[in-house]
């Protein structure tokens, strides 16, 4: 007999196994040139140690990935807001706070602490990551140049 329980672990693998294929035949072009660290970052070529709010336990690897849930296009088909410069730099609402924009400061507070520039707390499925200033600033400078 199939329980509850059961069925619910087996509907969670389905979903992360659909949103990890998606993830991976979306992105499969996507190749960052040589030293571009903002791009070895987001696409998972360079590891980033990151855990969930609440849990000091590090996630594996290939959960990290920014390319798993986020796009570089707007809109959006992504699990998560599209890391594009429009998305960032506009000032918008987000997550029912004030209009707010980011700015490189306000980028790497949200992807080490889980908080946006209106000071609004992200989703528990965004991972805090554990990125030097150099790593951060890469990244900002990845995902917001066209």
């Amino acid at each position: 007999m199939i329980t509850s329980t059961t069925l619910r672990r087996a509907i969670r693998l389905t979903i992360c196994l659909v949103i990890l294929s998606n993830a991976h035949f979306a992105h499969a072009d996507l190749s960052c040139s040589p030293g571009d660290m903002g791009c070895a970052i987001f696409t998972g070529q360079r590891a980033a140690v990151a855990h969930l709010r609440d849990d000091n336990q590090s996630l594996p690897e290939w959960t990290t990935r920014c390319v798993n849930c986020h796009t570089r296009t707007d809109p959006s088909p992504g699990f998560a807001p599209p890391l594009t410069r429009g998305y960032l730099l506009d000032a918008r609402s987000r997550r029912g706070g004030p209009p707010s924009r980011y700015d490189p400061v306000a980028f790497c507070r949200a992807v080490k602490d889980g908080i946006d520039p209106a000071s609004v707390v992200l989703r528990k499925s965004m991972p805090h990551f554990e990125l030097s200033s150099a790593e951060c600033a890469a990244l900002w400078r990845f995902v917001t140049n066209p």
